[in-house]
């Protein structure tokens, strides 16, 4: 997943660079001479350069640094509250600014759309026709829908699905869904315990029988027990077997080189290979040129792993 960032060009609006190389002295010469507006020039060391770029001369200061093999991180940026004090130096603007925002208020309450992701948006017609009965429709509000009980809904009327989120997004319900790779079925537990092969964040967990060892939001790494086969019952501990659904997040870290710029996508569909089987969440891809002129492509991506007990 790339980030897009939107930003007006005529803001005043400056990024801060982090450039390691060597001869700093006769990259600004270069880049001031090609017209570059540079502001706040700060040599931290020998190889280390802190500069800020105009927005319009983005392009032609990537162009020029890539050439001459900098490698450049970006680390801040300026002018973001050009907006906020022309609105101040005009009462309309201000009245106009208000008033949209009120509305978009009452907007931002409505349901326009749901949408269904993951492998179980196979079923997205039965599901729908559920949230219909349990009157979540288009134009519904979000603040007469409790999102979380909605979700222990969905995975209560059908054991097709192993997870379910409903997240709002913007005027959307987002309805994520993961198929269930094998049925549960009541009081068919053999596990004694219940451990992660990964290390991730708890997403959610489903008990059913067994005792949950983590939290939602809980840190859990790979080989650590998640849930123990036991009950207590009148303060005394019972064997059981466990019968539960586990989401745990997890991250992904992949790393590609290539002699071409521009191979961000590549990078990316090698990295989905080399993780395997996962549900994908999201995928944020950096590039850098290294010193021997090669780019190297970082991709990070976020994963969805169920267990079953």
């Amino acid at each position: 997943m790339r980030k897009n960032k939107i930003v007006g060009k005529n803001l005043g609006f400056y990024t801060t660079y982090k450039i390691t190389g060597l001869n700093f002295d006769n990259l600004v010469n270069i880049l001031k001479n090609k017209g570059v507006i540079l502001k706040d020039i700060v040599k931290k060391d020998q190889k280390t350069l802190i500069v800020s770029v105009s927005y319009l001369d983005r392009e032609k200061f990537f162009a020029i640094t890539r050439e001459l093999c900098y490698n450049i991180k970006k680390v801040g940026a300026r002018g973001k509250y050009r907006l906020a004090l022309k609105l101040a130096r005009n009462l309309g603007l201000i009245i106009g600014a208000v008033i949209f925002a009120v509305c978009s208020f009452v907007i931002d309450d409505f349901v326009f759309s749901i949408d269904y992701t993951g492998s179980g948006s196979v079923y997205s017609r039965e599901i729908g026709a559920f949230l219909k009965s349990e009157n979540v429709t288009p134009f519904s509000r979000f603040s007469s829908i409790n999102l979380p009980a909605l979700s222990d809904k969905i995975l209560a009327h059908t054991d097709k699905i192993s997870f379910a989120e409903c997240v709002k997004a913007g005027n959307r319900l987002k309805v994520n869904l993961v198929l269930s790779e094998k049925p549960i079925k009541p009081l068919g537990g053999d596990k004694e315990t219940l451990c992660s092969d990964i290390d991730g964040e708890i997403e959610y967990i489903k008990v059913y029988r067994g005792t949950a060892l983590k939290s939602v939001g809980e840190t859990v790494k790979a080989g650590e027990e998640i849930l123990g086969g036991f009950a207590v019952i009148k303060d005394t501990a019972v064997k059981v077997g466990i019968i539960a659904t586990v989401s745990v997040k997890g991250e992904f870290n992949y790393v590609y080189v290539s002699e071409r710029d521009g191979d961000e996508y590549l990078a990316e569909i090698f990295a989905e290979i080399e993780l395997g089987e996962k549900e994908i969440l999201s995928f944020e891809t950096t590039k850098s040129v290294r010193a021997d002129n090669l780019y190297e492509y970082k991709v990070k991506i976020v994963y969805r792993k169920i267990f079953y007990g």
